[in-house]
């Protein structure tokens, strides 16, 4: 996503709790031709948010565009998930974005304007054992809280959507086995895995004036394993 949208001009700030890898996607933004910020920060730390959108604000004096995409996904049985894991999946995927959300509100009323992007999942609508009980609760909540902050943000100018994806090629997933991938195809009327760039290409349409008239959306990017 931050790819695509400095391909669309867009002068981007990534945070990640992973110097290394924030680095290596500055990198990439650089050779891209535009401005760039690589950051760290736990989204789960309001302190910590608070701090880097400051540092956004400072180097660049607005906020455009928020993108939610921070998440973890731990595949626990319901009784064998901690109390410790439930709250740092919870913390991270549904704490952090109402944390990012909340920082950058004061920031984009002041403009009149800006789009705010959460990430759900279609494990958030119809539940997930392999994806876990807290993730799919977190990304539930995700889901939600978007529609309460589209209406709350909606006279301010700024829109809040969200997008759901179905199973996409990521870090998260390459831990599924053969088998698991051969049920999900079957499940999936496109009959491919989705790709990273599946949900940018949404992402960008969201964060674009074509998206201006909608607001409170929650988009499903899955290859039609879900019509809903």
């Amino acid at each position: 996503m931050a790819i695509e949208l400095a391909r669309e001009g867009a002068d981007v700030a990534v945070w990640d709790v992973n110097r290394a890898a924030v680095e290596e996607t500055r990198r990439t933004l650089q050779d891209l031709g535009h401005r760039s910020l690589a950051l760290t920060a736990d989204v789960a730390d309001g302190g910590m948010v608070n701090e880097t959108v400051g540092q956004v604000v400072t180097a660049w004096g607005k906020i455009d565009i928020l993108i939610n995409n921070a998440g973890i996904c731990q595949k626990s049985a319901i009784e064998e998930i901690t109390e410790a894991e439930w709250d740092r999946v919870l913390g991270v995927n549904l704490k952090g974005t109402f944390l990012c959300s909340r920082a950058v509100m004061p920031v984009m009323k002041r403009q009149g304007s800006g789009r705010i992007i959460n990430l759900g999942s279609i494990a958030g609508k119809v539940g997930g054992i392999s994806a876990g009980a807290h993730y799919s609760a977190s990304k539930a909540g995700v889901m939600c809280f978007t529609k309460s902050l589209a209406r709350e943000l909606a006279p301010f100018g700024v829109t809040v959507n969200g997008i759901a994806p179905g199973v996409i090629e990521s870090d998260m997933t390459r831990g599924l086995s053969g088998g698991q991938w051969d049920d999900y195809l079957a499940g999936i009327p496109l009959g491919r895995i989705g790709r990273a760039e599946d949900v940018a290409r949404v992402a960008v349409f969201l964060a674009s004036s074509d998206a201006a008239y909608l607001t409170g959306e929650i988009i499903d990017v899955n290859g039609g394993q879900l019509m809903d």
